[in-house]
């Protein structure tokens, strides 16, 4: 929430966090090449377009992460459980 693009594995709970391009760079687990290229990418990026890239990941994680949208989501499966 920092606002910052993030360059992460494609693992899960990682991957539902990133928007591969948008507001960061996935790659493939234990894949060195990969992770290389998203460097790559990032580091070729102009700088406006890396501050957009946080503003983008900034926004999402508002819009899908705040604690009170996660704090539902748990009751709903708490609620559903019973």
């Amino acid at each position: 929430a920092s606002g910052r693009p993030v360059i992460t594995t494609d693992r899960a709970g990682c991957r539902e966090t990133v928007e591969d391009g948008v507001t960061g760079f996935c790659f493939e687990t234990r894949n060195t090449q990969k992770l290389i290229e998203a460097v790559d990418k990032f580091v070729n990026m102009s700088n406006a377009d890396r501050q957009q890239m946080g503003k983008n990941a900034r926004l999402k994680m508002e819009r899908e992460f705040d604690r009170n949208i996660v704090v539902e989501e748990y009751l709903k499966e708490i609620y559903d459980i019973k």
